[in-house]
């Protein structure tokens, strides 16, 4: 936990920096095509990777890899202006963004592949609560902190501090006793260990496959994470509109930090109540929530689009994507064997890259139509998607509604 909160901050830190640099700097262009290219450029060539990374997060040294990340991150940002003049125009900072978030996806491919082997299955829905809440509290803080030196200084400054908690979170990583290792992969000839490789991989996609209990959730966590990535492109969009001067610089960055707060805001109550709810709603049930509150908030807020508003959407769709987020985790956590977790949850990545070019795509394609009704449309989409992910659950005996040992609960509660 004391890497990741750290990690994480350092995250906050040096996406501010970049996000001004690649995003809110050149307003003169068209926005929506911008984040597009961002999302295509630096998630796109981690998206091929990603699956053999959890390969390699079901057989190297857990312990290791949390270390080695941070070292890399921070290596990485540190050394960022003695590199960058090497290359032309925004290549840089679209070469970080891209080393960053493949190095902090493992990162985090790694802590939830890790995470079932330090509590009780019991426990899962409220482990990730904690450390999925807190990781996005410490990014939040982070990013406010980023937002601040940005603005105080430059984004060079970001980035050599992000560097340096990245650095502290690798030494925290490296007290670890444990080396969380589950078996090695064997040695041999460089084509044979590939071979293998493909083969680890496709077999925890086939495992993946053929649960229900894990494909199903990944697929509604999917459907989702595009609606909450389509509301963050949204509220770009607003704060543009709001804040039109090109000199006013503290203004955009403070309306980026009131819509981040916001969404943060509302992850912060996901993580204080998910445990609460997850007693009284099933994992699955929690899922179907994430959508409807999300659904329901971009409705109301299609009907009456405004700054205010669209705060008020990032603050629920925050609680929404949170409490469905940590439900999938700890299906997916409880659905597949130790030593399948890391390919799943380098899946469960991709899922979430694939999710924010796409919904980049759909408002480039429909940047003729208002956000109003751009925002009710993808409300009726995602209340519909909600409906239908519902039955498929029905049919595969997924429960939906209170949880296993409820009544027991209760009565523990009572007494």
């Amino acid at each position: 936990m004391g890497a990741q909160l750290l990690a994480q901050a350092a995250d906050g830190v040096a996406q501010a920096g970049f996000a001004d640099e690649l995003i809110l700097e050149p307003l003169q262009q068209s926005t929506p095509t911008r984040v597009l290219l961002v999302f295509a450029v630096t998630l796109l060539p981690y998206s091929l990777i990603g699956p053999f990374t959890g390969v390699f997060v079901d057989r190297w040294s857990r312990r290791g890899l949390l270390i080695w990340t941070n070292v890399c991150r921070a290596g990485t940002l540190v050394s960022l202006p003695l590199w960058s003049g090497a290359l032309p125009g925004d290549a840089a900072p679209y070469v970080g963004v891209l080393l960053l978030t493949g190095l902090g996806r493992l990162f985090l491919t790694t802590k939830g592949a890790a995470l079932p082997v330090l509590v009780h299955e019991e426990a899962l829905l409220r482990a990730n609560s904690i450390s999925s809440g807190g990781g996005m509290v410490a990014a939040l803080v982070g990013g406010a902190a980023g937002i601040g030196v940005v603005a105080l200084w430059a984004p060079p400054a970001a980035y050599v501090i992000s560097g340096l908690l990245y650095g502290v979170a690798s030494l925290v990583a490296a007290s670890i006793r444990e080396p969380m290792v589950h078996a090695r992969l064997h040695a041999g000839h460089l084509a044979a260990r590939l071979r293998r490789v493909g083969l680890e991989l496709r077999s925890g996609m086939v495992e993946v496959w053929k649960r229900d209990s894990a494909r199903l959730p990944l697929l509604g966590i999917f459907i989702l994470r595009v609606t909450a990535m389509f509301v963050a492109i949204a509220a770009i969009l607003v704060i543009k509109r709001d804040f039109p001067e090109a000199g006013d610089r503290f203004g955009r960055l403070s309306a980026s930090g009131i819509a981040l707060g916001a969404a943060g805001t509302g992850a912060f109550i996901g993580a204080v109540t998910a445990p609460f709810l997850g007693r009284r709603i099933s994992k699955p049930g929690l899922l179907l929530l994430g959508f409807v509150t999300s659904g329901g908030a971009m409705a109301v807020a299609g009907a009456a689009l405004s700054l205010p508003m669209i705060i008020g959407l990032t603050l629920v769709g925050g609680f929404g994507a949170f409490v469905a987020k940590v439900s999938v985790d700890a299906q997916v956590q409880e659905a597949l064997p130790d030593g399948y977790r890391g390919r799943a949850f380098a899946l469960y990545d991709i899922l979430y890259n694939l999710a924010s070019i796409g919904a980049a795509i759909i408002v480039v394609l429909l940047a003729g139509f208002s956000l109003e009704s751009l925002l009710m449309s993808m409300a009726l989409v995602t209340l519909a998607l909600a409906v239908f992910l519902a039955a498929a659950m029905g049919r595969a005996g997924i429960v939906l509604g209170r949880p296993p040992g409820y009544v027991l609960a209760q009565r523990a509660d009572d007494e």
